[in-house]
C-alpha cells in the first residue's frame, strides 16, 4: 500500500468497460450539444435584442442571482433544498471534471494532477458534496411528493421532475457505492479522508463481502452509474434541468432597462404588425424565457390575479408558451410550425386565452419573485398589443376608457376644460401664468376629475401652501400621462399622449415635477425619457418627506391612530419606494403604524393597475377586497395609501366589507398630514 496519496484512476475497469464509458460519453455529449444547439435555433427566430452589453454588471448579476441564489434563499426550506442540489451538483460537476483531466490528461502526460494534500482536500469535499446532495433531493422528494404545494402543480409518476430526481438520486448513490467498495478493497491509510466512501466500504466489509463479490459489485455498480450519467447528459435539452443551462443564461442576458418602462414600438406609424400575435414576434430574450422557468410556482404564488380566481396563472402562463414554442420548433400540427398556430391554435386566444391576458394588473408580484428574471409583463403587455391594436379585442368598458383618452384626454371622459375646476376657490398657480417655478405639480386625472381623489389635491395645496413651496399646475393643458392606454395594449394613443405633453412640459421651466399618482410617477420618470423627456420627478411621499425632514413643514397635532400602509406597486415595486410614506406616517405625533402580513416588496395589489381600473375581471373574489382583509387584520383605525387608483379600488371593496360600520377610515397621507399640521 502506497504511502502518498493519489487517485487510483479506472480502479478494477477491465479494457472493455473503459471503451464502453468513452463511447457513451462521446454520444451522450454530442446528444446534449445537438439538443442545445436546437434550442438556440429555436431562440433566434425571435427579433433581435441588444443583451451582451455591459458585461461587467452582466457579470455582477449572474454571480448574484445564479451563483449566490439571493432570491432563491428568501424562502428557507425551498432555497436550502435548492441551493444544496444547486452546489451539490456543481461541486461533483467539477469533481468529475478534474478526474477526467488527471485521466486523459495528466498521467498520458507522465504527471498526476490528483495526488498529494490536494488530493485528500479533493476527496473531502467530494464526498461530503455528495451527502449534502443526497440530502437535497431527499428535501426535494419529500417536497413534491408528501407536501405537495400547489405552487409545484401536479406530479406525474413517469417524465418531468420524477424522471430528473430519480436519476440524479441515483446517479449520486451509486458514485459514492462505486466509491466505497473501492476503498473497502485498497484500504490506502488516506480512506478516512472520504468519510462516506470510507463508511460505506467498512459497511461491505462487516457484512462479509470477500474482495472477488466486492469487486463484480463494484463493476455492476459502476456501470450503471456511467450509464445513468450518460442518459442524464443526452436527456439534458429535453428535461426538466435544461434550466441548469437556460436559468444562468436568462440571467445573464436579461435587460437593464428600468422595471416601470416597456418596450416601445418604434416607427409605429409604418410598422406592419403591432403586438406580439406569433413567437417569432416577441424578442429572443422572451423566448430564453420560456425555457429558463424552472417551475417553482413563486410567481403563482404571489399573483393577485390567481388569488381571486381569474384565469391567470403566471406560472402556467410561461409553460403553456414553452410547450407551444416545442410543438413549434417540431413543425408539427396543420401549420407545419410556421409560427401562427400548431394543431390549429392561435398562440394568442388559445394557447393563452384573452381573460388570461385581461386579468393581469401588471403589478409585477411575478417579476419580483421570479429567481432567474422572468419578464412576465412585458410578455403579457406585448399580446395585450395584438388582441387591442390589430384584432379590436378588448373588453367594452377597456375600450370606452381608450375612447375617452382619445376623445376627452381623459379615461372619464371628462370635459379638458374641466380639469381644473377642482381649484376653484383655491388659489392655485397656472404654469401659464408663472413660466418658471420650482415644482411642476402634475395633478393627474384621478385627482382632477374623481371626486374621492380632488380632496387629496386639495390637502396638497394646503400642504404646499403650508410649507411656503414655489409650485404650479398646467391646468387645461395638462392631459393624461397615458399610462392606461399603454397597459391596456395601445400603444399607439399612449405615444401620441407622451408626445403632446413632453412638447407642453419644454415650453415652461421648472427643477421637478411631484405628483400624487404612482402610475403618473413611473410613466414621466421611466417612460417618458424615451419621448424627449427627462426631469427630475417625485412622489409626493417623498416631497412630503423632504419638506418635514427640512423643516418646511411642522406637523404638531397628535393623531393618536392606529395606521396601516398599503404599498402601491407601480410606487414600491415598479420604483422602490417604501420607506417615504412611511417616514412621512410615523412622522405624525401619535400615530402607531403597523404593517400588514404582505407589505413593502411583498405588498398585494390593489386591482387597479394595468388597466384594471377600467375592466371588469370575472374572477372568485375581488383583489381589493382580499388586500382589505388582510388590513383589517392589523386592527386598524385608518388603512392609509398614497395612490389614487388604490383610494378608488379601496373605496369600492371597503363598502363590500363594511368599513364604515367598523369605523375604519381610508386616507391618503397627504389628507393624515394636513390632520397633523397646526391650525
Amino acid at each position: 500500500m502506497d504511502s502518498a496519496p493519489f487517485r487510483d484512476n479506472l480502479w478494477n475497469i477491465p479494457y472493455w468497460a473503459q471503451i464502453f464509458l468513452y463511447f457513451t460519453m462521446a454520444v451522450a455529449t454530442l446528444a446534449m450539444l445537438l439538443g442545445i444547439y436546437w434550442r438556440i435555433q429555436v431562440w433566434r427566430k425571435g427579433q433581435p435584442a441588444v443583451r451582451f452589453d455591459r458585461l461587467g454588471q452582466r457579470f455582477g448579476r449572474l454571480i448574484k442571482y445564479a451563483i449566490a441564489q439571493v432570491k432563491i434563499l428568501n424562502q428557507t426550506y425551498p432555497g436550502l433544498m435548492h441551493f444544496g442540489i444547486f452546489w451539490g451538483f456543481v461541486l461533483l460537476f467539477i469533481g468529475t471534471a478534474l478526474a477526467t483531466l488527471d485521466a486523459d490528461v495528466w498521467e498520458p502526460l507522465g504527471g498526476k494532477l490528483l495526488a498529494g494534500p490536494f488530493y485528500l482536500i479533493y476527496e473531502l469535499v467530494l464526498d461530503l458534496a455528495g451527502l449534502f446532495f443526497v440530502v437535497a433531493l431527499a428535501m426535494a422528494i419529500y417536497r413534491r411528493y408528501v407536501q405537495r404545494p400547489a405552487r409545484l402543480g401536479s406530479t406525474r409518476l413517469f417524465g418531468g421532475f420524477t424522471f430528473t430526481l430519480t436519476i440524479l438520486l441515483v446517479i449520486n448513490l451509486t458514485g459514492l457505492l462505486v466509491e466505497g467498495l473501492r476503498l473497502a478493497v485498497v484500504q490506502p491509510e488516506w480512506g478516512r479522508w472520504s468519510p462516506v466512501g470510507w463508511g460505506i466500504g467498512q459497511i461491505a466489509l462487516s457484512a462479509g463481502m470477500d474482495e472477488a463479490t466486492i469487486r463484480s459489485v463494484h463493476l455492476s455498480f459502476w456501470m450503471l452509474h456511467f450509464g445513468l450519467v450518460g442518459v442524464f447528459i443526452a436527456t439534458l435539452p429535453y428535461s426538466t434541468l435544461f434550466h441548469l443551462f437556460t436559468a444562468p443564461l436568462n440571467i445573464f442576458t436579461s435587460s437593464f432597462k428600468p422595471a416601470g418602462e416597456l418596450a416601445t414600438i418604434e416607427d409605429i406609424e409604418t410598422v406592419e404588425t403591432l403586438g406580439v400575435g406569433q413567437l417569432t414576434e416577441f424578442t429572443w430574450p422572451q423566448l430564453l424565457n420560456f425555457d429558463a422557468c424552472t417551475e417553482c410556482g413563486r410567481c403563482q404564488v404571489m399573483c393577485p390575479a390567481h388569488m381571486a380566481g381569474t384565469p391567470l396563472n403566471p406560472k402556467r402562463l410561461i409553460l403553456d408558451l414553452r410547450d407551444y414554442m416545442t410543438d413549434q420548433a417540431a413543425g408539427a400540427g396543420s401549420a407545419g410550425g410556421n409560427g401562427h398556430q400548431t394543431n390549429g391554435r392561435q398562440m394568442v386566444g388559445d394557447v393563452i386565452t384573452r381573460d388570461t391576458l385581461w386579468a393581469c394588473t401588471t403589478c409585477r408580484a411575478c417579476v419580483h419573485e421570479c429567481p432567474v428574471l422572468i419578464e412576465h409583463v412585458d410578455t403579457i403587455v406585448d399580446m395585450r398589443r395584438y388582441l387591442t391594436l390589430m384584432m379590436g379585442d378588448i373588453p367594452s368598458t377597456g375600450a370606452l376608457g381608450l375612447q375617452n383618452l382619445n376623445r376627452a384626454g381623459n379615461p372619464w371622459g371628462q370635459p379638458p376644460t374641466a380639469r381644473d375646476e377642482w381649484t376653484k376657490g383655491l388659489d392655485v398657480p397656472r404654469m401659464a401664468d408663472k413660466g418658471e417655478v420650482d415644482v411642476l405639480w402634475w395633478v393627474g386625472c384621478a385627482g382632477s376629475y374623481d371626486e374621492r381623489n380632488q380632496k387629496i389635491s386639495k390637502a396638497l395645496v394646503k400642504i404646499f401652501n403650508a410649507a411656503g413651496v414655489d409650485y404650479a399646475i398646467l391646468g387645461q393643458e395638462e392631459t393624461c400621462n397615458g399610462d392606461p392606454a399603454r397597459r391596456l395594449g395601445d400603444e399607439y394613443t399612449f405615444q401620441v399622449m407622451a408626445q403632446q405633453n413632453v412638447e407642453t412640459l419644454r415650453q415652461y421651466k421648472f427643477k421637478r415635477i411631484v405628483t400624487a399618482c404612482p402610475h403618473c410617477f413611473n410613466t414621466l420618470a421611466n417612460e417618458y425619457p424615451h419621448f424627449g423627456g427627462g426631469w427630475e420627478v417625485m412622489h409626493h411621499s417623498e416631497f412630503i418627506d423632504e419638506l418635514i425632514g427640512s423643516g418646511a413643514l411642522k406637523l404638531s397635532k397628535p393623531l393618536d391612530e392606529t395606521i396601516t400602509f398599503h404599498d402601491s406597486c407601480y410606487l414600491g415595486r415598479y420604483n422602490d419606494v417604501y420607506d417615504a410614506p412611511r417616514d412621512v406616517i410615523t412622522a405624525i405625533p401619535g400615530v402607531s403604524l403597523v404593517e400588514m402580513s404582505r407589505s413593502r416588496e411583498k405588498g398585494l395589489c390593489c386591482g387597479g393597475g394595468g388597466g384594471g381600473m377600467w375592466l371588469e375581471v370575472h374572477g372568485e373574489r375581488r383583489i381589493q377586497e382580499i388586500r382589505l382583509e388582510e388590513a383589517e387584520g392589523t386592527n386598524p383605525d385608518v388603512v392609509a395609501s398614497a395612490c389614487p387608483f388604490c383610494m378608488l379600488m379601496f373605496d369600492l371593496g371597503s363598502k363590500t366589507l363594511g368599513f364604515d360600520e367598523k369605523n375604519i377610515e381610508l386616507k391618503d397621507i397627504a389628507e393624515l398630514v394636513v390632520e397633523a399640521m397646526a391650525e
